[in-house]
């Protein structure tokens, strides 16, 4: 259960990292050209970091679809890095849209298959699969 603390952490982080960045550079834009730029990364990092311990401390407490959203947030931008590491090394091309848009279906994925494990634990029996 470690690995799997530090890798929803880890993809939160990014996820954090991405929105508080984009948001801060983008209000910042207008009045500060370069500026907006190093205070919307100092930001982003900053969020990332928190992002990182407070997922990495609370996740195992969850349950139900708080603990589902979690993951797919942390499948999320765990597969924003992994496709963006394959647009970087030209393995494919993609737009940046394209690119989001597969790092959601894994999130959604990872939603669904966190759905669908929880169904299955609340079956009634001994879970040895006899009736």
């Amino acid at each position: 259960m470690i690995l799997h603390r530090l890798l929803v952490a880890a993809g939160s982080a990014v996820v954090a990292f991405g929105v508080v960045a984009v948001a801060v550079i983008e209000a910042l834009a207008p009045t500060a050209d370069i500026g907006a730029g190093i205070v919307g990364v100092g930001a982003g990092a900053l969020a990332g970091i928190l992002a990182f311990v407070a997922v990495a401390l609370l996740v195992e407490e969850l349950a139900g679809p708080a603990r589902w959203a979690v993951d797919a947030v942390g499948a999320f931008g765990l597969a924003l890095v992994g496709v963006g590491a394959f647009v970087y090394v030209d393995v494919v091309s993609l737009e940046t849209t394209t690119a989001v848009a597969a790092a959601a279906v894994v999130g959604v994925l990872a939603f669904g298959a966190g759905w669908l494990s929880d169904e299955r634990t609340d079956e009634p029996g001994d879970g040895s699969g006899t009736a």
